[in-house]
């Protein structure tokens, strides 16, 4: 029997590899996602659930958490409701999760992630890790990518800017500081996918040992 997947932020830029890399897995009979509006994907693998709070009615035992969710202030309106997105609703997924017997739980964090950090995102970031690590899953993978590339669906000015600033360095960047080198979304899917097969504690995964475990 293969195992079950459930994925959150699967609409995202780092979710839709997952869904993507998760479907073409033979480690996994059935994915499963938690959207806010049905997609309509069509896969005999993919099974969804539409609304975070139909999630612990609906879901059946699950293995592997992967959480990718994720906003920006901008977007979210404010900093509360920014706190929902990227640490409340993460906690709820692995209170309902580990309920539904998840021992692995990869969750999609920022690099600079610290309680102590002078960035409010980075806070916000560094204590969801924080708070991960007291439900005690067998194996808590952390993932701390620096900048993504990849298509998103919706234009952020300032991540797009540094995009195509650091663009003629790249190479560069990624021969001689790999920590701070952009990254793409489907490297980090990868990379959380890889160190999922096997391992337990708390592992994290910086930007750079992603972007060796993709090449």
């Amino acid at each position: 029997m293969g195992k079950t997947a459930l994925v959150v932020g699967a609409t995202g830029l780092i979710g839709r590899e997952l869904v993507e890399q998760l479907l073409e897995s033979d480690r996994y009979d059935a994915v499963w996602i938690v959207v806010r509006r049905s997609k309509r994907w069509s896969h005999p693998k993919l099974h969804e659930v539409v609304g975070f709070e139909e999630m612990d009615a609906a879901l059946p035992q699950i293995d592997d958490v992967y959480c990718a969710l994720g906003t920006t202030i901008a977007v979210a309106g404010s900093q509360e409701a920014f706190k929902q997105v990227d640490l409340e609703l993460p906690l709820e997924v692995a209170r309902v999760a580990k309920a539904h017997g998840a021992t692995r739980y990869a969750v999609v964090s920022a690099q600079g992630a610290s309680l102590r950090s002078s960035f409010f995102y980075n806070r916000v970031k560094g204590e969801l890790e924080n708070a991960l690590r007291v439900f005690n899953f067998r194996h808590l993978i952390i993932a701390r990518p620096s900048l993504l590339l990849g298509e998103r669906d919706s234009f952020r000015l300032g991540e797009k800017a540094a995009e195509v600033i650091s663009r003629p360095f790249r190479s560069l960047l990624l021969e001689k500081t790999p920590e701070v080198a952009p990254i793409q979304a489907l490297h980090v899917a990868r990379a959380l996918i890889m160190a999922s097969e096997e391992g337990e504690g708390i592992e994290v995964l910086t930007s750079g040992m992603m972007q060796r475990m993709s090449r």
